[in-house]
C-alpha cells in the first residue's frame, strides 16, 4: 500500500515574479516524490500561478479586506479572517510554512490550533515593510517586536531565515540561542545556466534584447519600489559617471514597480535613453547573466541576503555591491564580490566597476563555483527537507523522501 505524501501549505503574499516565488517554483521542479506543495495567498493573479497548478498545487486566497480593517487588525481591535484555519483543518496538512517577516506569529497560532504538526516561520528580510516610515509603521514595529515575536517563539516548530541578519531581525537574540533556528539559503537552478549557454550565443541574445553587441553592460535585477531599497538613484549616478568615460557603457535594469517612471525621467533628463534598457520584468535572468551583462552593480540600502549575486556569479560576472549585503553572501565569494560603502562617491564606485568588468570569467567556471556552495537549488532543497524532518513527529524515511536528501 503506497504511503501518503508529506503535504505542505506555503503562505505568503502572491505568486508574482520575485525572489521567494522563483525559488519556490524551482523547488517544485526539483522536489522528490512524496513531497507536495499547496499555497495560500493574499493576492490572486500572480504570473507563477499557472505554473504552480501545472505541478499539481492547489491555490487558496485569503478574502480581500479594506485598508481600515487591516489597520484595526494591526491594532488588535478586530479579528482576522478564519480562512487559513478552515483550509488547514479541511486539508490536514503535515507542514505549514509561512514566508515573510510580519504577522507570522498570528498565522502560526492558527496552524497550531488546527493541529498542524510542523510549523515553519521563514524570514526573507532584514527590515519591516522595506523600511517604510510613518505613525502606522511605528505601531506595526511595536507589535512586531512584542506580540508577533512572542507568538513565533511560542508556536513555531522551526524558525528559519535567508541569512543570520534576517534571523536576528525576526526574533532578536533568540536567533543564536534557540535550537529551532537555522539559516536556510534560497538556491538557484544551475540547469538554467547550462540551458542558456546551449540556447544562445552572446551575439544572438544581445540582438534579442536590443543591446548593442559591443556594449559594456552594467546590469541590475531588482524591484523598482514601492520603497527605494534597491537604491536605483545611486546606481544611476554611478552609471552617469561611467557614461561620461566611455560611450560603450550601457545600463540594463531588469525589474518593475512604482518608481519606474521616476527612474525613466532621470534617464531622459540626461539624454541617455538609447544607452539604458528598462524592459520591466525579465523571465530569463540566467541568459541575462551569461550573455547580456558584463558586471552586476547592486547598491541596495539593505538586503535579507542578495541572491542575485549568486545568479551573477553563475553567469561568470563580478559584482560590486553595497556593504549592507549580509556577510554570508559577500564572505562566501571574496574573489568575486566587492562590497563598498554607499558613503563613497559615485566616481569611486565607477572606478571599481571598470575594474570589475575585467574580472569576468566564463559561465562554466561560475557554475562550477556555485555548485560547491549552499546556494545551489540541490543544496537548498536538501536543507528544506531537513527542516521539515527536524520538526516532524513522524519519520521522513517512512514518507517516501529519498535518504540522500537528509544527508
Amino acid at each position: 500500500m503506497p504511503k501518503p505524501p508529506i503535504r505542505v501549505l506555503h503562505s505568503f503574499g502572491s505568486l508574482n515574479q520575485g525572489g521567494i516565488e522563483t525559488w519556490l517554483i524551482n523547488i517544485l521542479r526539483q522536489r522528490p516524490k512524496g513531497l507536495e506543495f499547496d499555497f495560500i495567498l493574499d493576492t490572486p493573479g500572480g504570473v507563477y500561478e499557472d505554473k504552480a497548478r501545472s505541478y499539481g498545487c492547489q491555490i487558496y486566497y485569503r478574502p480581500s479586506t479594506t485598508r481600515l480593517r487591516k489597520r484595526l487588525q494591526v491594532a488588535g481591535l478586530v479579528r482576522g479572517s478564519r480562512c487559513l484555519r478552515h483550509v488547514l483543518e479541511a486539508r490536514r496538512y503535515d507542514v505549514f510554512h509561512i514566508h515573510g517577516e510580519e504577522f507570522l506569529g498570528d498565522a502560526l497560532k492558527e496552524a497550531a490550533a488546527a493541529g498542524v504538526p510542523v510549523r515553519v516561520a521563514h524570514c526573507h528580510a532584514s527590515q519591516l515593510a522595506r523600511g517604510k516610515k510613518s505613525l502606522e509603521m511605528a505601531i506595526r514595529w511595536l507589535r512586531f517586536r512584542t506580540l508577533d515575536r512572542s507568538r513565533i517563539l511560542k508556536y513555531a516548530t522551526n524558525i528559519v531565515a535567508c541569512s543570520n541578519v534576517a534571523g536576528r531581525f525576526l526574533i532578536g537574540s533568540h536567533w543564536e540561542r534557540d535550537r529551532r533556528c537555522r539559516a536556510l539559503y534560497c538556491g538557484i537552478t544551475l540547469d538554467d545556466y547550462h540551458a542558456a549557454l546551449n540556447r544562445w550565443t552572446r551575439q544572438a541574445y544581445r540582438k534579442h534584447r536590443n543591446i548593442p553587441e559591443d556594449a559594456i553592460v552594467v546590469g541590475h535585477v531588482g524591484s523598482m519600489g514601492p520603497t527605494p531599497v534597491k537604491n536605483h538613484s545611486f546606481l544611476l549616478k554611478v552609471f552617469f559617471e561611467l557614461a561620461k568615460r566611455n560611450d560603450r557603457y550601457h545600463l540594463f535594469l531588469a525589474g518593475d514597480g512604482p518608481l519606474r517612471g521616476e527612474i525613466e525621467s532621470r534617464v531622459k533628463e540626461r539624454g541617455l535613453e538609447k544607452r539604458v534598457s528598462i524592459p520591466r520584468l525579465c523571465d530569463d535572468v540566467p541568459a541575462l547573466m551569461v550573455h547580456g551583462f558584463d558586471v552586476l552593480v547592486f547598491p541596495s540600502i539593505f538586503e535579507g541576503l542578495g541572491l542575485v549575486i549568486v545568479e551573477a556569479l553563475a553567469g561568470g560576472l563580478f559584482t560590486v555591491c553595497s556593504d549592507s549585503i549580509p556577510n554570508e553572501m559577500t564572505g562566501n565569494f571574496p574573489d568575486r564580490v566587492l562590497p563598498l560603502p554607499l558613503s563613497l562617491a559615485p566616481s569611486v564606485w565607477a572606478d571599481r566597476v571598470e575594474e570589475a568588468v575585467q574580472k569576468r570569467i566564463s559561465a562554466r567556471e561560475g557554475i562550477a563555483i556555485v555548485e560547491k556552495t549552499p546556494f545551489s537549488i540541490t543544496s537548498s532543497l536538501r536543507s528544506l527537507i531537513q527542516t521539515y524532518s527536524e520538526g516532524q513527529r513522524f519519520p521522513v524515511a517512512d514518507r517516501n523522501l529519498p535518504s540522500a536528501m537528509l544527508a
